[in-house]
């Protein structure tokens, strides 16, 4: 009945969309569209003849397998609520079989309030692809990197920045081995927090920069707070995504602790 694209900002009614391989062609009135498309066989045709039909809304940031989790300590502050609940419960019941579940449940949600696609950050992010995969939903999931050990990935006896290091090896691995052959998943570097990561941590994941910043960089001596071999979402043409300082507790804290 309508259609009401992002943009030009008006209400089209009585209209139709035109989709041939997987693609909008054109968005023509119902009548053109009757008499052009009148050769396209019923069964190739949808009709939403009481229908809003619109561009599927994003959730920016998710941690889709934690609707397993939901429920547990509401009305706590964030780091209570981590140290003493959140990461706590993880240690106990994530594992790969978790994760994909918990997707599953997660997307049939968002797909039921019209979200097409979804931005997340968690553990095993192999399941997560493939989770997303199956349903046919939209995601760029986060390669997830932390400074110490978990289910997924990391080990008790390295360092904040060795973990980080493992997490995004393990990650991009993932990449490589799970993520070629879904076109409609794609994945980031995501650094969990400053406060999970440490600044060494942060500084190997790091964010693309223009290519002439980089080439600036090979012509001049490395920094020594910046190498630029450490950087890891530049060396594999990544973007990131991170927690960074959701409350004011974790402002203030990095403040003292670092300056600023």
């Amino acid at each position: 009945k309508y259609v009401v694209p992002v943009a030009p900002q008006i209400v089209l009614e009585d209209h139709c969309i035109i989709v041939e391989n997987d693609k909008i062609k054109e968005i023509v009135p119902a009548a053109v569209a009757k008499s052009k498309y009148a050769s396209v066989p019923e069964s190739d045709q949808w009709h939403g003849k009481e229908h809003v039909l619109m561009p599927g809304f994003v959730n920016c940031h998710t941690h889709a397998a934690m609707s397993l989790l939901r429920g547990i300590a509401d009305d706590v502050s964030l780091m209570p609520w981590l140290q003493n609940h959140i990461w706590p419960a993880e240690g106990k019941f994530v594992s790969p079989e978790f994760v994909y579940d918990g997707t599953k449940l997660a997307i049939a949600e968002m797909i039921q309030g019209g979200i097409t696609c979804f931005a997340d950050m968690y553990f095993f992010p192999d399941e997560i692809a493939k989770a997303s995969h199956e349903t046919g939903i939209r995601a760029v999931v986060g390669l997830i990197a932390m400074g110490f050990p978990s289910a997924y990935c990391g080990a008790p006896d390295k360092s904040s920045e060795e973990n980080v290091k493992m997490y995004i090896e393990k990650g991009i691995q993932i990449q490589h081995e799970v993520f070629k052959d879904k076109p409609l998943v794609h994945s980031v570097i995501a650094p969990h927090a400053p406060y999970s990561c440490g600044i060494a941590g942060l500084q190997h994941c790091q964010v693309p920069r223009p290519a002439r910043e980089r080439e600036s960089e090979r012509d001049s001596p490395a920094s020594p707070d910046r190498p630029p071999e450490q950087d890891a979402a530049d060396k594999h043409g990544l973007r990131l995504s991170v927690h960074l300082h959701e409350s004011a507790s974790e402002v203030s804290d990095w403040k003292a602790e670092h300056g600023g």
